[in-house]
Formats: C-alpha cells, sequence, structure tokens
C-alpha cells in the first residue's frame, strides 16, 4: 500500500525491518535497515527482468520485511521526472503483485537527489577496479537513501514524540 505519510510509514514498520529500493532502467539496488533502525546496509542488486518481483518477493519473506522505502528522483524544487514517472508505476506494479500474492507492506518514497554521486564517493576506496565499483553502485545508492531516511526519522521524529 503507498503511503505519502511519514510518520503513518513509522507506525506501521516499527521494530520492523525496511528495505530500499533504487530503482534503475536494468537493474534495482536493494538496501536493508535492522528492526530498530539504526543500520542500513547494501544487500544486493536485482536485474529488472521477468522474475524481477518474485525475486523481490522471495527477498521480502527471506528476510521479513516490514516497509519498502523507494527513492525517487526530484529536482531541487521537489517536482519529478520522467525517471520519476517511471519509478512510480514500477511502485505500483509491485504493490499490486505483493498484494496478489497476499503481502501488504506500506510503501513509501523517498527523495534520491545525489545518491549516486554519494555512493560513488563511498565506493572509490573500495575497489580499484571501475567495472567492479559500477556493478556496486547501485546497492550502494539505496543504502544511502536509507541511511538518508533513517536519519531523517530520528531526528526529527523521534525526538518529538
Amino acid at each position: 500500500m503507498l503511503i505519502r505519510n511519514i510518520k503513518e510509514f513509522k507506525k506501521k514498520t516499527n521494530k520492523k525491518k525496511i528495505i530500499c529500493l533504487d530503482c534503475g532502467k536494468k537493474k534495482v539496488g536493494v538496501a536493508i535497515s535492522d528492526e530498530n533502525h539504526k543500520i542500513s546496509v547494501p544487500l544486493k542488486t536485482i536485474y529488472r527482468d521477468k522474475e524481477f518481483n518474485n525475486n523481490l518477493k522471495n527477498l521480502i519473506k527471506e528476510f521479513q520485511i516490514g516497509g519498502i522505502l523507494v527513492g525517487l528522483p526530484l529536482d531541487e524544487n521537489k517536482n519529478g521526472n520522467r525517471m520519476s514517472q517511471s519509478i512510480t508505476d514500477i511502485t505500483k506494479n509491485i504493490d499490486s503483485f505483493l498484494d496478489s500474492s497476499g503481502i501488504k507492506l506500506p510503501i513509501l518514497f523517498w527523495d534520491e537527489n545525489y545518491t549516486s554521486i554519494e555512493a560513488e564517493e563511498l565506493t572509490k576506496s573500495f575497489f580499484k577496479n571501475k567495472k567492479k565499483q559500477k556493478n556496486t553502485l547501485d546497492k550502494f545508492a539505496a543504502k544511502v537513501i536509507l541511511e538518508d531516511f533513517l536519519n531523517f526519522k530520528v531526528f526529527n521524529y523521534e525526538q518529538k514524540n
């Protein structure tokens, strides 16, 4: 179920793991949080092929996921673009597929501006080979998006409640 309210997403994912998806044209980077929403870890990259939805469903079951965060590219004015619309459509398809599989998870979009650049900087020292670095960027970008969300939650909501 698509959710637009951060507080509602937080409530529905309390003490549950969250996965974050960084959707690209061919691949989707996946990162995961712990139940306490303190740590984000790059998990894997899934190809957007005919098995994509099943692969995602298997990850959700394997790691007992309680919510999905999806990176959405927005400009400085928080407006979307063609890629934003594509990711929105992909997310609606994921939601529909999971729902038809009996899995009802809250899904929230999160601004992913500049996360690929951050992921590139983060992984620069890990890999001497540019090709190997490029193959890991998607899951590290998902980690950066998830980390941004987790930090936002901590500072803006948990201190007030």
